[in-house]
């Protein structure tokens, strides 16, 4: 059984690993970073009417790909 990152943080922490525990913390703050910029990019992407704006067609795409390749 593979324990969650927040699991392996606390065991590290009970172990008295403060590094790793520290780094396992990290983790967890840059995937809540991933979280917020990813609803970032989906709130500008909603913003963009692609049709109307020739200029942003292409950052509106790359930004529909990055969405779509990390779910």
């Amino acid at each position: 059984m593979q324990l969650t990152t927040e699991e392996q943080e606390r065991t590290a922490y009970a172990d008295g690993n403060t590094a790793l525990a520290d780094a396992f913390s990290r983790i967890i703050d840059l995937e809540q970073e991933r979280i917020l910029l990813r609803q970032c990019i989906r709130d500008a992407a909603d913003m963009i009417d692609c049709e109307k704006t020739d200029e942003h067609v292409d950052w509106h795409a790359g930004a529909a790909k990055l969405l779509d390749d990390d779910e």
